[in-house]
């Protein structure tokens, strides 16, 4: 079965009413990984959407109305059901090999979906029964990280901002999207002022040049995440990292934690080796 970009399904169908749909991206500075907000609007008396068997009610950061039915019997997709017309969900996710792409220039291309049909003929993103009147799918990017393409498979309109990217359309239905974009560096860590070199940020936070990864069941950094699936396979010894693999910064100083010995440092506070503020007097 194809991989299930967001389903919704409408229950019962007496009277269609207008449907709106917003999906909202927040792409993190590693360029895989995201945070997803997925709502519906309609008049409709009750909505059930699927998401994939790797989302659980633990995943869902932000969920209204907050009565729901979560039903994971089917073995392909979980379901959340609502009573009423409208919801919306926030959850984090990782794009996975299927749906992003390196080319020969070192550039990412993401692509929503394979276009392969379930057996009612659905897919990417679709709505049932009906369509959906209004339909918005958007991108929003981290400074480090530039858009320099993107498509969908309807007709609709695109707007590109500094750091965003959005589509809207009406009266669509199956829709997939493909998204070409350059992960930067991200901007150096903060400096202490009056010292004579400037510190560069965590070797955990440096973006990766490609999607390969390490060999599966090995650990180059020790921090105790599989190189299979750490992101950020060269973090200092002795930082914490988190379930990717890659550095946390608590206070955004750029001294990992667990090697900084002042963690809670103000922001903007030149500091120095040790992540504590710098004498600049």
């Amino acid at each position: 079965m194809p991989k299930l970009t967001g389903l919704f399904l409408l229950l019962p169908a007496s009277v269609l009413a207008a449907v709106s749909s917003e999906t909202i991206f927040f792409i993190q500075p590693d360029g895989r990984h995201y945070l997803l907000e997925r709502a519906i609007h309609s008049d409709n008396s009750r909505q059930r959407f699927h998401l994939p068997k790797t989302v659980q009610p633990e995943d869902l950061l932000h969920i209204s109305p907050a009565d729901y039915e979560w039903d994971d019997n089917n073995p392909a997709f979980n379901t959340i059901r609502f009573e009423g017309g409208e919801f919306t969900l926030i959850y984090p996710g990782i794009f996975d090999e299927k749906e992003l792409f390196r080319d020969k220039e070192g550039g990412w291309h993401f692509k929503s979906s394979d276009g392969r049909r379930d057996d009612a003929g659905r897919f990417g993103y679709w709505y049932s029964p009906g369509r959906f009147d209004h339909f918005t799918f958007t991108w929003i990017l981290p400074r480090n990280i530039e858009v320099t393409g993107f498509r969908s498979n309807r007709e609709g309109s695109w707007t590109h901002r500094h750091h965003a990217v959005s589509f809207h359309a009406e009266q669509v239905n199956n829709l997939t999207f493909e998204i070409d974009y350059r992960v930067q560096p991200p901007r150096p860590a903060r400096q202490a002022t009056g010292t004579a070199s400037t510190r560069q940020p965590p070797p955990g936070r440096q973006p990766h040049a490609s999607l390969s990864s390490p060999p599966a069941g090995s650990d180059p950094d020790g921090d105790g995440v599989p190189g299979a699936r750490d992101l950020c396979p060269h973090t200092p010894e002795g930082a914490k990292v988190d379930h990717a693999g890659c550095a946390l910064d608590t206070d955004r100083d750029g001294i990992p934690d667990g090697i900084d010995r002042c963690i809670d440092t103000p922001e903007e506070t030149p500091v120095d080796g040790a992540g504590c503020a710098a004498d600049t007097g």
